[in-house]
């Protein structure tokens, strides 16, 4: 599954997210929620000290938000072309 996370992290449950995310699954940060792959981010410490699964944040968001510079490692930066082959992977998407 491809979670779509698109919410501020601030604002996320991120305890109730970690419940829905399996081992095969894949998860990209849109909108707002880019603001989680700054570097020393502690919101998805969690999700990142797992990671058994791809992490991804598009790079366009990051851009408008003026804040790809700031971005540390945890997260593969992806353009909107490899956005699409992320869904095509996934069958089932769920957004957040």
């Amino acid at each position: 599954m491809l979670h779509l996370i698109m919410s501020s992290p601030a604002t996320l449950d991120m305890d109730y997210l970690e419940t829905f995310i399996g081992q095969t699954d894949d998860i990209l940060l849109l909108q707002d929620a880019v603001y989680g792959g700054i570097a020393d981010s502690h919101y998805f410490s969690r999700l990142v000290a797992k990671k058994n699964f791809g992490l991804y944040l598009l790079q366009e968001d990051a851009q408008a938000r003026g804040i790809t510079g700031l971005l540390g490692p945890k997260f593969q930066i992806v353009s909107y072309q490899q956005f699409v082959e992320l869904t095509v992977k996934h069958s089932k998407q769920i957004t957040w």
